[in-house]
């Protein structure tokens, strides 16, 4: 079976082995290349934890504050919000208590094979030493901080999600280079981290590579389908005939699915990060700031301090005051901090409004498949993705019910 599939970041590379391991043939096409967006820039956590949808309830009244406080750790450019509000309006309705429960379900149902398929992932490509397994700590400033938040941690736990509190010297003498300020925290130990996700894409696309998958830096202007399968379109009028296409360019991905008729609810959370090559002071393990909406994850490329959300479209330029905000609050978590040789990064995350990524054919157009609009699970759930199109083309019995994530459920 001949596959071609438009996106080269972690979600394509990964589903090119997946697929290229069933057999296929194999060719990905990406205009910037290998790992150019989302997959060069996020915070590196594997985040099998991440059960709870990012719509919650009383959403709707923090939209003003978001409007306001252009540095936040979600925020909406004023300008953008006429375009915003179809999808705000979807966002604000996932925020329903009982469609926070049934995404809580769905993610939980992914988030269980997230380590068992990038162990797989991992071994065969021979990359297990870019990731670490260290834990992650939540930060908070004091005990009654930790403990609003305690209702989160439970469903989490519910979830087969450990975690532990830290508090006090406990919490000193795990991270004895953080602010006093500090004084409680929750560790969840079996989590995992990218020492550096540029390069774990990369080295995956090179041993895609070497199992036979092709790369050509190409845009792919369009799709259509046809009575054998997909044809391709190239500017310039070129084509070329597969058996199957997978569509997985990330916040780039509506100017292929619209013209197939597939309307679906594709935002970008534009994210924000700087990295300090040498910060002088390194955590032992990444640290997330839940009220600031931050991870600090050390990596073999330095610190690298990132995640802040902005709703403002793909064409805004960046607004490097939001990586400058996140690194002058964190040298307020760890004194000391040494930002010789910052550089700062802003990509696309493809986010759908209940926080579950589009996966499965397009309706009617079978042979057209969509992987994209996992938010800030990207590298999460990229090796699961990849197993979920390899079980649907290839019909093998799913050991995940794909159901809650084909993109037919935006119908």
């Amino acid at each position: 079976m001949r596959i071609a599939i438009i996106g080269a970041g972690i979600i394509g590379v990964n589903a090119a082995l997946a697929l290229r391991a069933q057999g296929a043939e194999v060719t990905l096409y990406d205009r910037e290349g290998v790992a150019a967006g989302a997959s060069r820039g996020n915070a590196g956590i594997f985040a099998d934890y991440a059960v709870l949808p990012e719509a919650r309830p009383g959403l709707r009244r923090e939209v003003p504050r978001m409007l306001l406080d252009r540095n936040g750790p979600l925020s909406i450019r004023l300008r953008y919000l006429p375009k915003l509000l179809p999808w705000l309006r979807e966002f604000i309705r996932e925020g329903q208590p009982e469609r926070v429960g049934r995404s809580t379900d769905a993610l939980a149902a992914l988030m269980k094979w997230v380590r068992p398929d990038w162990d797989r992932v991992l071994q065969e490509a021979g990359c297990e030493d870019l990731r670490v397994s260290r834990g992650v700590l939540h930060l908070y400033r004091s005990p009654r901080a930790m403990h609003a938040t305690l209702p989160d941690w439970q469903v989490m736990g519910a979830h087969g999600v450990p975690f532990e509190p830290v508090m006090g010297q406990a919490l000193r003498d795990l991270e004895p280079a953080v602010s006093r300020d500090y004084q409680a925290g929750v560790l969840m130990p079996a989590l995992s981290h990218a020492l550096d996700p540029l390069g774990l894409t990369e080295r995956l696309a090179a041993h895609a590579r070497a199992r036979g998958c092709e790369f050509r830096q190409t845009e792919v202007s369009a799709i259509s389908s046809t009575e054998t399968g997909v044809c391709l379109h190239f500017p310039g009028a070129g084509t070329r005939a597969f058996d199957r296409a997978v569509i997985a360019c990330g916040a780039q991905s509506l100017a292929l699915t619209r013209p197939l008729g597939l309307r679906v609810p594709l935002e970008s959370e534009r994210g924000y990060n700087v990295t300090l090559p040498e910060p002088s002071v390194m955590p032992g393990r990444p640290i997330c700031l839940p009220g600031q909406g931050y991870y600090m994850t050390p990596m073999a490329i330095g610190l690298r301090i990132g995640g802040r959300v902005e709703l403002g479209g793909l064409a805004a330029p960046p607004r490097w005051s939001r990586a400058d905000a996140m690194l002058r609050h964190a040298r307020g978590v760890l004194p000391g901090l040494e930002a010789k040789g910052a550089k700062r990064w802003m990509g696309h995350r493809p986010s759908l409004p209940d926080t579950l990524p589009a996966i499965g054919p397009v309706p009617g157009q079978p042979n057209i498949l969509t992987a994209f609009g996992h938010g800030h699970l990207g590298l999460t759930l990229a090796a699961t993705t990849g197993r979920i199109l390899a079980e649907m083309i290839y019909e093998i019995p799913p050991e995940i019910d794909p159901t809650p994530c084909l993109p037919s459920r935006f119908l």
